[in-house]
C-alpha cells in the first residue's frame, strides 16, 4: 500500500472525527436552547378533543389589543391569543390580526366567536372574522354567549346536539378556515349553563371545545354544575374557564386572609388563578388583561404553579366569599323574584362591573341600553329582597344607585 492512500485514509478518519467532534457543542447547544425557551413559555395542556396543547393562560379581551400588550404576551410566553366579533367592536379582531402579520402564524393559538342564529349564519360569519383578522384561518371558532338573552326562542338549548348545527361544523373545518368548533357560555341562569354542559357532553355532541363562566365557589357549591363539568371532561370537551376573577371588590375582611397568601407568593388573583387551574379539568384561563402588569404577572403565576392543597383551597374559597361581590356567577333568578321586579338584575350587575372594574364605560352603557325596556327599570325593587335571594348575595342597593348614575 503506498504512502499517499494511507495519508489519505488517515485525513479521512481524522476529518470526520473532527467534524463529528465539533457537531457535538452544536447539538448540546441546540438542545440547551429548545430547553430554555421551553421555560420561558407559559405551561400547556391539551385541550380535550383537538388534542391541542394550549397554554394554560390565554389573552382574553373586549376592547381593542395593543402591540405592546401583544408583545409582552409573547415575551412572557403566552401562545394562545382570544377574541371576538363584538370586543371593541370590532377594533381588536383588526389589532390581533395586524399584529399576527409580523409573527409566525403557526406558533399562535388564536379563537374568535361571533352571534349566529341560525347555521348558514355561522359559517357565512366566520368569512367576516376572517376578512376583519385578514387571515385565511383561525384555531377555534365558537358561537358567543350561547344560553344568553339574544338566542332565546331559537332552541338554542339543542344546537351542540342539532344534525344541521353539525352539519355547519363539519363544513366550516372542511374549508380549512378554522381546524375546530364549539361555543362559550355566560348563560345568565345557572341552570341553562348546566344544561348546555350536558347536552355538549352527549355522545352525538358536535362540540370541541368550550368557554365557560366560572369560579371555584360555583365548582364547589353547585352539584349540578360540577357534574357538568365532569361530564365533558369525561367526554374529552375540551374546557377554558372565563370571568372567574370578577368577584368584587376589597374590603377589610378580605385583607386578614392576605398574609396567607403573601406567604405563598400570591396576589388574591393569582390565588384564585392557581385555584382553576388545580382543577385538571381545565386546560386554560382566559383572562381579561388589559395592561402589561396584568399580563406579567398571571404569566408568572401560571409559571410558578403548584396545585393547592386542601387547606389552600379551602382559604381561596374563603377569601372569596369575603368580598363585596359586584358579579354573579350562579345566577338562578330568583332575586328578580324576590325583588319583585322585571329588572334584568344579573346583567345589570355584570355590565356595572364592566364600568367599574374594567374601565368599560362606553361599553357598558351600550349594554344596559340594549336591553328590553323591563329589564332595564331600575325603580320599585326591593333591593334587600334581591340581596337575600342572591346566590352571591350582591349588594342591590349599591348595584342599583349606581347603575342608575352610570348606566342609564
Amino acid at each position: 500500500m503506498n504512502d499517499r492512500c494511507v495519508s489519505r485514509r488517515r485525513f479521512i478518519k481524522t476529518s470526520a472525527a473532527v467534524a463529528a467532534a465539533s457537531t457535538v457543542p452544536a447539538i448540546a447547544a441546540d438542545e440547551k436552547k429548545k430547553e430554555q425557551d421551553a421555560k420561558s413559555l407559559v405551561p400547556t395542556r391539551r385541550l380535550g378533543k383537538t388534542e391541542v396543547d394550549v397554554s394554560m393562560l390565554s389573552m382574553g379581551a373586549s376592547g381593542g389589543a395593543t402591540a405592546r400588550q401583544l408583545n409582552t404576551a409573547k415575551e412572557v410566553g403566552i401562545r394562545y391569543l382570544d377574541t371576538a366579533d363584538c370586543y371593541g367592536n370590532g377594533q381588536h379582531e383588526k389589532d390581533l390580526g395586524e399584529w399576527l402579520k409580523t409573527q409566525k402564524r403557526e406558533e399562535w393559538f388564536v379563537v374568535s366567536k361571533d352571534h349566529p342564529k341560525t347555521p348558514a349564519q355561522w359559517i357565512e360569519m366566520l368569512d367576516a372574522r376572517l376578512k376583519n383578522m385578514q387571515s385565511d384561518y383561525i384555531d377555534l371558532y365558537f358561537i358567543h354567549m350561547l344560553g344568553d338573552r339574544e338566542y332565546q326562542g331559537h332552541g338554542s338549548e339543542t344546537w351542540p346536539v342539532d344534525k344541521e348545527w353539525q352539519k355547519a361544523a363539519e363544513r366550516i373545518k372542511k374549508s380549512g378556515k378554522a381546524k375546530f368548533v364549539g361555543f362559550s357560555t355566560h348563560a345568565r341562569d345557572i341552570d341553562a349553563r348546566c344544561a348546555l354542559l350536558e347536552t355538549a357532553a352527549k355522545k352525538e355532541s358536535w362540540v370541541e371545545a368550550i368557554m365557560v363562566a366560572t369560579n371555584p365557589n360555583l365548582v364547589k357549591e353547585n352539584a349540578r354544575f360540577n357534574k357538568a363539568l365532569d361530564a365533558c371532561y369525561k367526554a374529552n370537551v375540551g374546557l377554558i374557564s372565563m370571568k372567574e376573577c370578577k368577584i368584587g371588590r376589597s374590603n377589610d375582611q378580605v385583607k386578614k386572609f392576605l398574609p396567607k397568601f403573601e406567604a405563598m407568593g400570591l396576589t388574591p388573583y393569582a390565588a384564585i388563578l392557581s385555584a382553576i387551574w388545580t382543577d385538571e379539568r381545565f386546560a386554560s384561563i382566559c383572562s381579561a388583561m388589559d395592561n402589561v402588569k396584568k399580563i406579567r404577572e398571571n404569566a408568572e403565576t401560571a409559571k410558578n404553579f403548584k396545585p393547592f392543597t386542601k387547606e389552600q383551597m379551602s382559604a381561596c374559597l374563603d377569601l372569596i366569599n369575603a368580598y363585596d361581590h359586584t358579579f354573579c356567577c350562579a345566577c338562578t333568578g330568583k332575586c328578580r323574584e324576590a325583588g319583585n321586579t322585571t329588572a334584568d338584575l344579573n346583567s345589570i350587575a355584570r355590565y356595572l362591573t364592566y364600568y367599574e372594574e374594567m374601565g368599560e364605560h362606553a361599553h357598558a352603557r351600550e349594554l344596559f341600553a340594549a336591553l328590553p325596556k323591563a329589564e332595564r327599570q331600575l325603580d320599585g325593587i326591593d333591593t334587600r329582597a334581591a340581596h337575600r335571594a342572591c346566590t352571591c348575595h350582591l349588594d342591590f342597593s349599591r348595584i342599583i344607585k349606581a347603575a342608575k348614575e352610570k348606566l342609564a
